[in-house]
């Protein structure tokens, strides 16, 4: 037998005389070699190892639909760069400024105080926001952007590009994260990751005298009136968030009798393409809300999918008050100094709004509340081990105590006064 030499993995494995059993080549072409010698046991080795090599060569090679992929991703991102940072570029003889939030609505208003910090950093420059198309409006009514833009790649264009950048600025949040959860109101979260000052409240937006006439238009057609308007918003939003109509029907009915008849139910009615699918982030995985509506409340005003986002936010700024579940038009409330009554089930108010905002939300009393901030997770947007109790349980009557403090509340009535919007 001719010696084996010694040092290669190959040769190591055959300096015995015996072997019982070997895997090699795939997990289904498993092969036993029992009792070879060790000459005949370092070629079967040989033969075998450079199969595997070129099995190997072939698993790195990408797949055709992932090179494709590839290929469009940074086709993508190339395309942004040249026809939007280098013509403003060219424009303005400054690197534009990109903030990227690809969000919901109310994350994009909890932004806007950072961004509009950090645009102060970079005097002249043009500044672009990149999130769903849906809420582009947003940053462009406060000032934040001078443009928005909707790159879904717009993460590879900071990378790969910055420097054609004058600033690449990416919102994170922590409840963005299976890992975290958010330990301040999400205005300052997102200023405290750029090391600004914290933010005191939501930013404010402007409603123009165009949208009001537009809304008061709609309202005549509708025969709504502006006086002591209530207005409901029921989503539709992730349905852990939702409360039941029935207990929506019971609201309406309270508030009637309390002498509030003018109640509107406002919103989009379905999805939209941006909330038809969300990802679940105890387990990564995206779910598909499908084309989900929401039922008008009875004997209630409906302008369900009617108005547009800039006369939702001109109709809640006439509103005596607001009521509503977590949702981008609780922000708007927010943003517009409406009084307004939030319904918090797996969610809290403290992690999106300062403290004279929340002191009337309704948080359900149950111990599982808040599960949203809390690791793990108990909730999947769709559903919850507990039948999303917290907002099954939500009584009517609690609801309308604080209705009706916000209805009662000196501040708010002089606030009506002062606008012209109250016979009281």
């Amino acid at each position: 037998m001719k010696p084996i030499s010694t040092g290669s993995p190959r040769d190591k494995l055959c300096r015995q005389k015996k072997f019982k059993v070997i895997r090699v080549g795939s997990h289904n072409q498993g092969r036993e070699l029992a009792d070879l010698d060790a000459t005949d046991a370092r070629d079967k080795f040989t033969s075998e190892a450079r199969l595997l090599r070129s099995r190997f060569v072939l698993m790195r090679l990408p797949k055709l639909s992932n090179l494709s992929s590839f290929f469009e991703r940074h086709g993508r991102a190339f395309f942004y760069v040249f026809s939007v940072i280098v013509p403003a570029i060219l424009r303005t003889g400054r690197k534009p400024v990109i903030f990227s939030r690809w969000g919901g609505m109310g994350d994009i208003i909890c932004t806007i105080p950072a961004a509009l910090e950090l645009r102060k950093r970079h005097s002249g420059a043009r500044c672009f926001y990149n999130c769903d198309p849906d809420f582009a409006l947003i940053p462009r009514l406060t000032g934040a952007a001078d443009d928005c833009t909707h790159c879904p790649e717009i993460g590879l264009v900071g990378y790969r590009y910055r420097f054609l950048l004058g600033g690449f600025y990416h919102f994170a949040h922590r409840d963005d994260s299976p890992d975290s959860t958010a330990m301040k109101p999400m205005y300052q979260e997102f200023c405290a990751q750029f090391g600004l000052p914290l933010a005191e409240s939501h930013p404010v937006l402007p409603v123009s005298d165009q949208a009001l006439s537009r809304v008061k238009k709609r309202f005549a057609e509708f025969g709504v009136s502006e006086e002591n308007l209530i207005l409901f918003h029921c989503g539709p939003t992730w349905p852990v968030k939702e409360w039941p109509m029935k207990l929506w029907e019971e609201l309406a009915d309270r508030l009637r009798q309390r002498g509030y008849p003018n109640l509107v139910q406002i919103g989009l009615g379905e999805y939209m393409a941006s909330q038809q699918t969300q990802p679940i982030l105890a387990s990564g995985a995206v779910v598909n809300l499908g084309k989900a509506t929401v039922k008008a409340i009875p004997n209630v005003h409906s302008l369900l999918g009617i108005m547009s986002l800039e006369e939702s936010i001109a109709a809640i700024s006439l509103a005596r008050l607001f009521v509503g579940i977590d949702s981008g038009l609780l922000h708007i409330a927010a943003c517009t100094r409406t009084p307004a009554v939030g319904l918090f089930g797996a969610t809290l108010p403290q992690n999106f709004y300062r403290p004279e905002l929340r002191k009337d939300c309704v948080v359900a009393e149950v111990d599982c509340a808040g599960c949203h901030h809390r690791l793990p997770r108990a909730h999947w947007i769709t559903g919850c081990p507990y039948d999303i109790r917290c907002m099954k349980t939500l009584p009517a009557s609690a609801v309308l105590e604080a209705c009706m403090h916000k209805l009662t509340t000196p501040a708010n009535i002089d606030r009506m006064m002062l606008s012209g919007r109250t016979s009281e």
